[in-house]
Order: structure tokens, then C-alpha cells, then sequence
């Protein structure tokens, strides 16, 4: 019964790692408190591309900073308003929880999509990651799971074949 749980729990675990990008979702991990009580660092947020015309006010929604690099990182915040730009356009006004201050405005276009399902607690291996110098932690315990997986695959086929030839040869 053991061995069943263990890989319940791997295929469980690389359903939440796969899973996600093949339904269109993007698994993000929250790294600030900004959003606290809401999302608290170490929950991972299930983003998906949403069109700009259809966001309304209190969706959470994850954007770049205006003038970031295409490689930063993705802030998480609730929408609060809209803001008229100086050409006219619509801007989105988002800001954290946590924080009393609203973040810069910010055009549509920087907009990646809205959250649509948090998973607590899944993120803090990556938290860890992205804080210290544990940069290897991801890609090992992605290893570790991998070999187990593999193990009990292993042991379950060397079992099967040591039963049947304890049985003996079948007319």
C-alpha cells in the first residue's frame, strides 16, 4: 500500500508540474507578501491568458512593469481601476493587498493573463530557490521524483517476473 501512495503522490506531483501548460495555464510562484492575506509567498498561481477588454475591477491579474524586460518577473495584483493614458487609451490600475499605494498604471498589452486557481504551499521550493543560492533545488528534486518513479517502475516488473516463473511453467 505504500508503494501506491508514493506513486499516487509522484503522478500527482507531475500532473501539477505538466498538467498546467498543456490546459493553457501558466504556474507562477508568489515570492512577496504583497497580496497577503489573499496569496502568500510559496503559493503558486495558475495563470491564463485573458483579453484585456473582458478584465473587471477585483480580478486578480498578472502583468510587466511598464519599460521591464521581456525575461522580468511577473507582478500579481488586483485590479483596482482604469486609468485614462495621455493618447486616450485605457490603462489597467493594479495593486497589492498588502500595499497602500497603487502600482504605476500600466497599458493592456502588458498584461499576461488573469488568475484563475491558487495552489498553497506547492511554490516553496521554488521560493527557496529564487531567495538563496538554491538554484539547484528544482532541477533535483525534479531528478529525485523522476528516479523513484523509475524504482518503483523497476521493482514492480522484477516482481511480476519473479512470480511467474515461481509458478512454474502453465499447460
Amino acid at each position: 500500500m505504500g508503494k501506491l501512495a508514493a506513486a499516487c503522490l509522484l503522478v500527482t506531483l507531475f500532473g501539477l508540474v505538466a498538467g498546467p501548460p498543456l490546459v493553457g495555464l501558466r504556474p507562477l510562484t508568489v515570492l512577496s507578501s504583497s497580496m497577503e492575506p489573499s496569496l502568500r509567498p510559496g503559493h503558486v498561481v495558475l495563470v491564463r491568458e485573458v483579453d484585456p477588454a473582458t478584465v473587471q475591477v477585483g480580478e486578480i491579474l498578472t502583468y510587466l512593469p511598464a519599460g521591464a524586460a521581456p525575461d522580468a518577473l511577473p507582478i500579481t495584483h488586483r485590479l483596482t481601476g482604469f486609468a485614462a493614458a495621455a493618447d486616450g487609451s485605457r490603462e489597467l490600475v493594479l495593486q497589492g493587498d498588502a500595499n497602500s499605494l497603487p502600482d504605476p498604471a500600466v497599458p493592456p498589452s502588458a498584461l499576461q493573463g488573469r488568475v484563475v486557481a491558487t495552489l498553497p504551499y506547492l511554490g516553496y521550493p521554488d521560493l527557496l530557490a529564487q531567495r538563496g543560492d538554491l538554484g539547484w533545488l528544482r532541477p533535483a528534486l525534479g531528478l529525485a521524483m523522476f528516479g523513484y518513479a523509475a524504482l518503483l517502475f523497476f521493482q514492480h516488473v522484477r516482481q511480476r517476473r519473479s512470480s511467474r516463473s515461481s509458478q512454474g511453467p502453465t499447460a
